[in-house]
């Protein structure tokens, strides 16, 4: 559950900490990071007491909130804090203008046919982008936190990407799970940034080498041939390639794979 979707702060924290006398232990967990005692903590969710700002403040950094959610969450504490009316409605019309824009970019679906070269550039800054465009096609891969645990991303980090590609169109949200959107950033060989899209795969690939599983294919040769047998293996490999994507287009999505093929004159 998101915290967008509450508008008081105590029923958001009683989803995120359980039921009391529920074995999750968290109520514990967050009593020892703000630092109180766990009676307060009860106390608090009862409605007897009032977090102070710089325990609210804490607690955006037990959860792993981003910076919006952290100012939702101020904001929502310092609403029930507030003991003049006028003051109340103040805080409340905060909230809701920073809800409904949150609200508004995650139910975007009519996106900008183009998007803007500093959003492309930003796309393909990092692998991490396509990484998450491609799982979120995977049941398993529909929230923040499930994608920060596969790619060992900071939940933060992770909330800030998918934002972004909500934002483009890239990703859509519904129902609480995210989905590869109608939106597409596609580059041709001729963009100054193929070179960085080739570049952050293959150092992935680098890196994935330390974890060597015996499904996966890697092969790596230096080779001398004629010119018309290199014409001929290119040719292959470009046949080979187009029936491999035609083989991927009409595929259910059941698993995540990384393709990056390197045939090239030693010496140009």
């Amino acid at each position: 559950m998101r915290i967008w979707d509450f508008t008081e702060y105590r029923p958001y924290l009683m989803e995120k900490l359980g039921q009391d006398g529920s074995r999750t232990g968290l109520r514990k967990k967050l009593a020892e990071a703000i630092p109180v005692h766990t009676t307060f903590v009860s106390q608090v969710l009862k409605g007897r007491a009032e977090f102070s700002l710089e325990q609210a403040e804490a607690i955006n950094l037990f959860f792993e909130h981003t910076d919006d959610e952290g100012e939702y969450f101020l904001l929502l504490l310092m609403h029930e804090r507030a003991g003049a009316e006028r003051l109340k409605k103040r805080f409340a019309v905060k909230i809701k203008a920073m809800r409904d824009e949150r609200l508004n970019i995650q139910k975007r679906l009519n996106v900008d046919e183009s998007i803007s070269l500093k959003d492309r550039e930003k796309f393909y800054s990092s692998y991490i982008y396509g990484a998450i465009h491609v799982l979120t096609g995977l049941p398993q891969f529909g929230n923040v936190t499930e994608l920060s645990d596969a790619l060992k991303l900071p939940r933060p980090r992770t909330q800030e990407i998918v934002d972004f590609m909500l934002r483009l169109g890239v990703l859509i949200e519904a129902d609480g799970r995210l989905t590869p959107g109608p939106q597409h950033i596609h580059i041709g060989n001729d963009s100054e940034m193929i070179l960085k899209h080739h570049s952050n795969w293959r150092l992935h690939t680098v890196s994935s080498l330390q974890f060597l599983d015996r499904d996966d294919l890697h092969y790596s040769a230096c080779l001398t041939l004629s010119r018309d047998d290199a014409f001929r293996v290119k040719e292959s490999i470009l046949q080979n390639l187009k029936t491999n994507v035609d083989i991927v287009s009409k595929s259910p999505e059941e698993i995540a794979y990384v393709m990056n093929l390197d045939f090239y004159k030693l010496l140009a």
